[in-house]
Order: structure tokens, then sequence, then C-alpha cells
């Protein structure tokens, strides 16, 4: 088998599954790596929750998921996003409660598409450099992240929208419902919180 027909091979597997192409074709970067004495880049790691996870993540409309740091949530999310923007062409919205944090999240996803091998970012060029808000594939998929405002989230169509920690989300109930008839899939993830985002989860 040629080169060309193993690679064709590899990305249609990356394309079925973001897990795969998580652990086996990019790689996450730790900041917190000298106190936890692991490497500062590795492939995404192995949990034994991750299958379910990443099972919903591909499956389900409407997802709220709590969560804890140790979990690695919001780097799953993105991992989903990413994939989902590279493979499938998605347009895909990320809130946060404020600009800074919005700005790390799409990092999160510009990190996955950096550390792939140069023959996937050949076979999925980006329209342009990445901005810290916003990547952009040539092919039409797009990972975007906004400020916390329902008049925000108005501005946009997107096919996944995403809030980061929505318990703590201001107007977290009113973006929801103002993506709610456009959106393919909402995904809401925030750690405990009372309120509307724990009303959900408790349903």
């Amino acid at each position: 088998m040629n080169q060309q027909s193993l690679r064709a091979i590899r990305n249609e597997r990356c394309r079925r599954s973001a897990l795969y192409w998580g652990r086996n074709w990019t790689a996450t970067e730790n900041p917190h790596f000298r106190e936890q004495g692991v490497e500062f880049v590795a492939p995404f790691p192995r949990k034994s929750y991750f299958e379910c996870l990443f099972e919903y993540l591909e499956r389900e409309k409407r997802l709220f998921i709590p969560k804890t740091r140790e979990m690695v949530t919001s780097w799953s999310v993105m991992l989903h996003a990413a994939h989902r923007a590279q493979w499938w062409q998605a347009d895909v919205v990320v809130q946060t409660d404020s600009e800074e944090k919005a700005t790390e999240l799409v990092g999160y996803a510009e990190c996955l598409y950096r550390h792939q091998p140069d023959w996937l970012k050949a076979m999925h060029p980006l329209k342009s450099e990445a901005s810290q808000l916003n990547m952009e594939w040539v092919s039409g998929g797009r990972v975007h992240g906004i400020p916390k405002g329902v008049n925000k989230i108005r501005l946009y169509h997107p096919t996944i929208y995403i809030m980061d920690e929505a318990a703590f989300l201001p107007e977290a109930e009113q973006c929801y419902n103002a993506a709610q008839p456009v959106a393919k899939q909402i995904i809401a993830i925030s750690s405990a919180g009372p309120g509307w985002f724990g009303e959900q989860c408790s349903l």
C-alpha cells in the first residue's frame, strides 16, 4: 500500500472518531506539566469514561455535562468541536463568561490542529492563520469564541453551540433559548452551581 492510500485510510478513521484522532494523530499541551511530572505535549489522555462521553457527544442533540477540573471535560468538548469543524464542516460557537476564557478554549482547538502531522493539515487547511477567537477551515468548518450575553449569541446561527461553565454564565437560560431554534447540537458543561444548569441536570 502506498503512502497516499495509507493516509487516506487514516484520515477516514479520524473522520469517524474524534477520540481516535485525539489519541493517535494530535496532542494536547499541559501548562502544569512540571508539577504533575508529565510531558508538556502528549496525546489525548486515556480515561475510562471517555468512550461513554464521546458516544454521547456524537449522538445527543442537547447535552448537559456536570464536571470537575480533573475530568478534562473542556478539552474533550473542544476536541469534539475541532473534529466536527475539520471533518464535518460544523460552525461551532463556544460561549464563556469572558473573552479571555473564550480565547483559551479556541486555543484548545488551535492546539489540536497544530499538533497534527503535516499531511493531515494539508488535507484540512485553514482559511487563514487562526486568531485568538476564531479559526476557520477552507472546507467551511469554524470554531469561534464569544463572551457572555444573550445579545452575543443572537448574532450567530451555529451548527454546534457550546456553553462553558453554564452554571455561572449570565443569562445562561436566555442564551440557550436563543440558540435552541438554530443549533443542531447544544452542549452545556459546568462545575457545580445552583440555578438553571443544575435544574436541567436533575431532570
